[in-house]
Formats: C-alpha cells, sequence, structure tokens
C-alpha cells in the first residue's frame, strides 16, 4: 500500500552543490502560496492590516516581513509566500477584508514548488537557461520575473545577495515541470562539478536544454 504521507514534488531528490559557496541547489517545500487578483487601490489596506506589508506596485518587485513575502505579478496580481495557518491565520483575515471589493483569492500551494538556487556561481548557472538580464545591475535582490528556464515557465525571485554568500533565488514552478527543471540547472553547474542529475520521466536533457538557449 502506498505511503499516503504529504510529500513535495522533488522529495526524490537531495539537495546537490558543486563545493561549498560555489554553487548549490535544494527544494524549498511545503510552503503556503495564494494568488491575489485585485485593483491595487482596493487592496493595498486589507492586505497591510492583514500581513503588515505594503503591496507592492513597482513593476518586478517584491516585499517581505519575516517569513512572508508578496510578488508582484502584475498590474491587478500577486503571489503571496507564506502567512497562512492551518484554520485560519493573516490570509483569512485578509479574505474577509476584501469581501466587499471585487478581488480573487486562491490557495496554489500544492501546484507550485520552489527550487533554490544559491552561490557565488548562481546568477552565471541561471543565465543558462534564460533570456533574461540577470546581470547584477539589472537584476537586484527583492526582484522577481516570470520567463522560460530552459523549457519550463517559472518565477524567478532573488531574495537576498550579500558579498559574503552571494545571490540566493527562488524558481517558483508547476510541481510537473520542478523535476526537469532541477536536472537542467544540475546541467547548467556541472563546468563547477555539479553532479549529473538524470530526468525521472526520460527526457533528453541536453538537447532539450540546448534547444531553448538563446
Amino acid at each position: 500500500m502506498a505511503d499516503p504521507g504529504r510529500r513535495p514534488p522533488l522529495s526524490h531528490r537531495e539537495p546537490i552543490e558543486a563545493g561549498a559557496g560555489v554553487l548549490a541547489i535544494a527544494e524549498h517545500p511545503f510552503v503556503t502560496r495564494h494568488i491575489l487578483r485585485a485593483a491595487p487601490a482596493a487592496a493595498a489596506a486589507p492586505v497591510r492590516e492583514a500581513l503588515g506589508l505594503a503591496l507592492p506596485v513597482k513593476p518586478l518587485s517584491v516585499v517581505s516581513k519575516g517569513a512572508t513575502a508578496i510578488l508582484w505579478l502584475g498590474p491587478d496580481e500577486w503571489m503571496i509566500v507564506g502567512g497562512a495557518d492551518a484554520g485560519g491565520g493573516p490570509l483569512a483575515v485578509l479574505g474577509k477584508a476584501l469581501a466587499g471589493a471585487h478581488h480573487q483569492l486562491v490557495e496554489v500551494s500544492d501546484a507550485y514548488t520552489a527550487i533554490e538556487v544559491s552561490g557565488a556561481k548562481a546568477r552565471a548557472a541561471m543565465m543558462k537557461l534564460t533570456t533574461l538580464d540577470l546581470d547584477a545591475r539589472a537584476f537586484k535582490a527583492r526582484q522577481v520575473a516570470g520567463s522560460l528556464f530552459g523549457r519550463a515557465n517559472a518565477w524567478l525571485w532573488l531574495e537576498r545577495d550579500t558579498k559574503a554568500d552571494g545571490p540566493r533565488f527562488h524558481l517558483i514552478v508547476r510541481a510537473s515541470l520542478a523535476d526537469y527543471l532541477w536536472c537542467v540547472l544540475a546541467e547548467a553547474g556541472r563546468e563547477w562539478g555539479m553532479p549529473e542529475e538524470k530526468p525521472v520521466s526520460g527526457e533528453t536533457l541536453l538537447q532539450a536544454t540546448a534547444q531553448s538557449l538563446p
């Protein structure tokens, strides 16, 4: 009989790295995520009251406090990462506060997972997979952007970037594409010593990646 316990999409993978501080990838599982659609004027006050955060209205920006972050996805769309409690919490308060406004607040926690990409070569590895300009002068901490990475659509959030540890990215991807993206990231880091990871579904990884590069 199958184990009925809850498992993240990458439960069959262990964190891997290409040398300490060089490049590392790991899943960040079991994080609550909600998509909020609303007019900024209607949502700003309820969000501040419920989450203690200002609603980001600047394109591609992120605001955060503790374990909660709000990612700007569009002029009237945001992803709220964290901030939910079982049985009711800040997100339940937010839903009630928005009850009189035209809005949509949907939990998508089980639809997505996040892969953390960190280390001194994190930017260089990510640049192999996307046409986004990820130079440190263009893509800075607390920014988010959606794009193709290899053949997978995902949102890239740069949580922080310090001289001591380098950048720490979160790639938020649909659960069904997580294993593919994991293997593509591992392949991008092979030149620095990242171990090979083979897709469980049998994709021809090298060809698929090469065709996706600019």
